[in-house]
Formats: structure tokens, C-alpha cells, sequence
């Protein structure tokens, strides 16, 4: 038997514990917060509660791998937010636990410095030795978006001859009723995201673009989403996918992330961007050393408490164009639900719920010795074969869509009279 620690237990880390608790390859699960209410919340709430909540500093990293040490904690979580990846990274290298995360920071083009900051590749590059040695694992960007979606890619490259693009999709046309202005996942990052320039890949480099001005599209999503507006956003995935090894060797030369937005947030984030309040930068007000983004953020209401405001839907997932047996063929490869029935299912948001259920599975796999993958990597690096077969009994729907167009030659169309 096993232990695992969640570190963060916001509502993604609760719906993480929630699930690491229902596997029976777990008999400890380690929840761990500087604040601990969410936590005690999950365990006061659950039956035969294997629950242990403990007071742990992610930036701590000797305190922390001295936990880890002691605890011998086989898979740690990491829920807080990118911005602790470095500490939680070290500390789990030194002491040998499996790790996970579900976002790293925004794409960092080589050579160019972010004070405190460091992105998947650097990430990549400074532990990928130590991990590999220890016989470990550490996958960055594991939740639904980054996450889920390269592995919905890899399935896709995997089937096709040549692969040339890659589109990362996601849609939500959710209201959430009883507050003037709320977000369904870390306010903080989503702000972050939308105020950063977005890098994609295009014609086989990583280029950028301007915030909220790039790559718009409108784009049909499946009912009952329909048309909405894209924007092009600051996510991993837009980049790693693009510049992967075995993909780019395929053909791939182009991959993005694109994000539906309504007019309301994206005149917010421009505001804030205008402000210079979107970022993690420290400053001095007053004579107090306050985080710009966690005060413009501060009074919105936490994403765990919305689940029973939210109402409408999500449709998250990847689009993989190229060739197949000589004919241009595409897949959309996807996950979609309902957010007033996941609550009702599962106490959380559909947002939170998609981003804690894959990274659970995974924890799980590692402990069954099911993925044999070791380093530090992106998603895309697994294989995405029993993944996809599992995701589905997890809570994550799976829906392909495959578009084959046939050369004219096949099809010549009817003679018409002069």
C-alpha cells in the first residue's frame, strides 16, 4: 500500500483528494495547506475518512522533502499555484515521491530571464537527470487543459501518417448566477494567462503574438455550444505540442490554444493588463509589499463555493489535422458535460472536476506500475493508450470526431448541360 499527498486543497486539490481516496492502492492520502478548512471540509464530509490533514509550506522545499522523507509519500500532487512548482519539483526530487502538477508557467522563449519563474522546458532541463535517476516521474501540466488534451493529441498524431496541425479547444458558454463577476478556476492564473503574450507554434517556430488580439476565430463548437469567439491564450500546450520531438518529426508545424471567452472578461482582462494588475510581481503600496494579482482577485468568490450557481456547458479538446492512407483526414478528439449535473454528481464545479480527474487517474496508474514513462515530461510523452481507456470510467467523457476529406478524382462531380 501507498500514500500520496495533495498539496493545495482548493477546489481542485479537494476533488483530487476526493478521488486518490476512492483507490484502494492508496491507504493514506496526505492533504496538506497552510490553510486547512477546505481540507478538514473533505474529510469531515467523507465516510471511513483515510484522511490525513497536515500544515505543509510548499516554497518550503527542506521541510518539505523532509515530510516526504519521513512519510514515505509515493506520488505527491501539486495544487497550488505554478508559481511553487520549482520548491515542490526540488523537494520531491531529493526525496524520491512521483509528482504531478497541473499548469507551469507561461512559455518563456530561450534565453529571455522571468525573475522567480521558470517554464515546463526549465523545468524539464533541471530535473529531468535527477528524476530519471531516482526512478521517478514528475508530469507537468496534468489536469484537463493543459493535460488531458495532449494526451487527446498524442491519440490522434499516433493514428495518423503525416500530422501538420495541432488546435488545443476550449469552450464554455457557462452563467453563474448571484455574483456580478466570477471565474471557474484560479482567478489569479486566468488573469495571468490572459495578460500574457501568447507563443504558439507556426510554420514549425515559436512565434507570439498580442494578448486578446491574436489568432481570433470564430469557431462551431458541438451543440448545445455552438458558434463562439476564440481567442489565442498563454497556455503550455500551445507551445509543447508543436515543438515535440516525435510530433514535429511527423510534420507538425503548427499548434495553439485557443480560449472562448465572453466580451465582459476580456474587457476585464485588458483593464487589468492596462493597470499592470496581472501579475505575481511584488510592489510597494503604502509602505506594504502587496502581489498586484492577488489584490485585483481578492474579493472574487473562490471557485470551490460556485458549483451550484453554475449552469451550462464545457467542451474541452484537441484538434489533430494531416494525412492517413493518402487522404486528408481530422480528428476532434473531446470531453464535454454538463456543469449544473457535475455538481450535482460530484459537489464541485465541472471546471474543477476536469482538471482533478486526470490527474488522479494518473496518480493511480503510477501506483498500479501502469505507466512506465520516468523523467520529467509534458503529457504527450505518455502513452496515451490506456489512458484514453480509463478516462472515460473516471468521469471524463471521450468523444472522436473523424473528418475525411477525399481527393476530387474519388467524387467527380455530375455533368452538367451547357
Amino acid at each position: 500500500m501507498k500514500s500520496a499527498l495533495v498539496l493545495g486543497t482548493g477546489g481542485v486539490g479537494s476533488v483530487i483528494g476526493q478521488r486518490l481516496h476512492t483507490y484502494d492502492c492508496f491507504d493514506e492520502v496526505y492533504l496538506g495547506d497552510m490553510d486547512t478548512q477546505f481540507a478538514e471540509a473533505l474529510a469531515a464530509k467523507t465516510d471511513n475518512s483515510r484522511f490525513k490533514i497536515v500544515k505543509l509550506n510548499a516554497t518550503d522545499p527542506v521541510s518539505l522533502a523532509a515530510f516526504l522523507k519521513e512519510k514515505k509519500i509515493f506520488v505527491t500532487v501539486n495544487a497550488c499555484p505554478s508559481q511553487v512548482n520549482d520548491s515542490v519539483l526540488s523537494a520531491c526530487a531529493e526525496a524520491g515521491s512521483h509528482y504531478l502538477d497541473m499548469a507551469s508557467d507561461c512559455y518563456v522563449p530561450p534565453g529571455v530571464k522571468k525573475y522567480g519563474k521558470s517554464s515546463f522546458e526549465a523545468e524539464i532541463e533541471k530535473f529531468g537527470e535527477t528524476f530519471q535517476k531516482k526512478d521517478t516521474a514528475a508530469i507537468l501540466s496534468m489536469g484537463m487543459d493543459p493535460g488531458a488534451v495532449n494526451i487527446f493529441a498524442r491519440w490522434a498524431v499516433d493514428r495518423l501518417d503525416i500530422a501538420t496541425s495541432i488546435r488545443v479547444l476550449d469552450a464554455d458558454n457557462a452563467e453563474i448566477r448571484g455574483y456580478r463577476f466570477a471565474v471557474l478556476f484560479s482567478p489569479e492564473t486566468l488573469f495571468e494567462e490572459l495578460g500574457a503574450v501568447p507563443y504558439y507554434v507556426k510554420d514549425g517556430r515559436v512565434v507570439s503574438g498580442k494578448p486578446l488580439e491574436t489568432e481570433v476565430e470564430v469557431i462551431r463548437f458541438p451543440d448545445p455550444i455552438g458558434l463562439m469567439t476564440t481567442y489565442a491564450v498563454a497556455h503550455e500546450e500551445g507551445v509543447s505540442l508543436g515543438i515535440y520531438p516525435p510530433f514535429v518529426a511527423k510534420g507538425v508545424n503548427y499548434s495553439v490554444f485557443k480560449y472562448t471567452l465572453s466580451d465582459k472578461v476580456v474587457n476585464i482582462a485588458k483593464s487589468l493588463a492596462l493597470l499592470d494588475l496581472d501579475n505575481w510581481r511584488k510592489m510597494k503600496v503604502d509602505g506594504t509589499e502587496i502581489i498586484p494579482v492577488r489584490v485585483a482577485t481578492a474579493r472574487l468568490p473562490k471557485p470551490a463555493q460556485l458549483g451550484s450557481t453554475v449552469e451550462g456547458y464545457s467542451c474541452v479538446g484537441s484538434e489533430v489535422r494531416g494525412m492517413k492512407d493518402g487522404v486528408r483526414t481530422e480528428y476532434f478528439v473531446y470531453t464535454m458535460d454538463d456543469h449544473r449535473e457535475t455538481y450535482l454528481r460530484y459537489g464541485y464545479s465541472l471546471t474543477v472536476v476536469q482538471t482533478g480527474l486526470p490527474p488522479a487517474l494518473i496518480c493511480r496508474l503510477l501506483a498500479e506500475g501502469r505507466i512506465k514513462e520516468r523523467g520529467v515530461m509534458m503529457p504527450e510523452a505518455l502513452d496515451p493508450e490506456i489512458i484514453m481507456k480509463e478516462l472515460p470510467d473516471e468521469g471524463i467523457p471521450i468523444y472522436v470526431e473523424q473528418r475525411r476529406v477525399e481527393p476530387p478524382s474519388r467524387f467527380p462531380l455530375p455533368k452538367t448541360k451547357k
